[in-house]
C-alpha cells in the first residue's frame, strides 16, 4: 500500500483531527504479547533519546521518536531506530490521532515494531509498546503500558504504577517472549496482519497451516 493511500485510510478509520482539540474515539482489536510477537518485524528494548513532530510533503503532522536500542529481541541488530506515527504538535498546529503510542526523551521502553509503508510504528498501536518501571515493592524492573489521553502533555516519569496483583516484570516478560519465539507462529490470523509478511518475518513457508 502507497504512503498515501494508507495515510488517507487511516484518517478515515481512526478520525485524524486537524486543528482541532477532539478526535473520534478508536476502537483497538485487543492483541496477545503472542500475537504482538509475531506480527513484528522488530522487537526491542531501548532508551528514547529524540522526539520531534514534522510536516511530510502532504501537509499531515508526524511525530517522530529516536530509540537507542539495548537489546533486541526479535529481528535485525541495529544500534537506533525512528519510529513514526500520525498526529502530534507543531508549533501553533496540531494532529490529534487516539491510541498511538506516546514517547517522552529518556523513556526506556520495550517496543514490538512492524514496517508499514516503509514506517516503523508499534503493533497495534500504543499496545506495541511498554514503558520500564521500576516496582516500588520488589525493587525489580516492570513494563507499564499506559496511554494517557492525546490532549494532555506525557511525561514517563508520571506514569501511574498498576496494582501489584497486575504487574508485568521484565524478566518473566523476556522469557515467555522468547518461549514464543522458540515455538514459532502457530500460522492462525492475527488482526491486522498480512499473512505473506507473518510468514515471512517468521520464517514460514506459504501454505502452513
Amino acid at each position: 500500500m502507497s504512503l498515501s493511500r494508507w495515510m488517507t485510510t487511516l484518517g478515515l478509520a481512526l478520525g485524524l483531527a486537524v486543528a482541532t482539540p477532539t478526535a473520534e474515539a478508536t476502537v483497538l482489536v485487543p492483541l496477545t504479547v503472542d500475537q504482538m510477537t509475531d506480527a513484528s518485524d522488530l522487537v526491542v528494548r531501548g532508551t528514547i533519546t529524540e522526539v520531534w513532530s514534522e510536516k511530510d510533503d502532504r501537509g499531515y503532522i508526524w511525530t517522530h521518536a529516536q530509540v537507542e536500542i539495548a537489546q533486541t529481541w526479535k529481528g535485525e541488530t541495529l544500534s537506533h531506530v525512528v519510529i513514526s506515527q500520525p498526529g502530534g504538535y507543531l508549533g501553533s498546529e496540531f494532529s490529534i490521532v487516539r491510541s498511538v503510542a506516546r514517547f517522552s526523551v529518556g523513556e526506556e521502553t520495550v517496543l514490538f515494531l512492524e514496517t508499514t509503508a516503509d514506517l516503523l510504528q508499534p503493533v497495534g498501536m500504543f499496545q506495541g509498546k511498554y514503558t520500564v518501571r521500576m516496582d516500588p515493592d520488589t525493587a525489580t524492573e516492570m513494563l507499564v503500558r499506559y496511554a494517557p489521553p492525546p490532549e494532555l502533555a506525557y511525561d514517563h516519569r508520571f506514569i501511574p504504577h498498576p496494582e501489584a496483583s497486575e504487574r508485568t516484570h521484565v524478566a518473566d516478560f523476556r522469557h515467555d517472549v522468547d518461549a514464543h519465539l522458540a515455538a514459532g507462529w502457530d500460522g492462525l490470523p492475527i488482526p491486522g496482519a498480512d499473512p505473506d509478511k507473518l510468514r515471512s518475518i517468521n520464517h514460514l513457508q506459504i501454505g502452513v497451516k
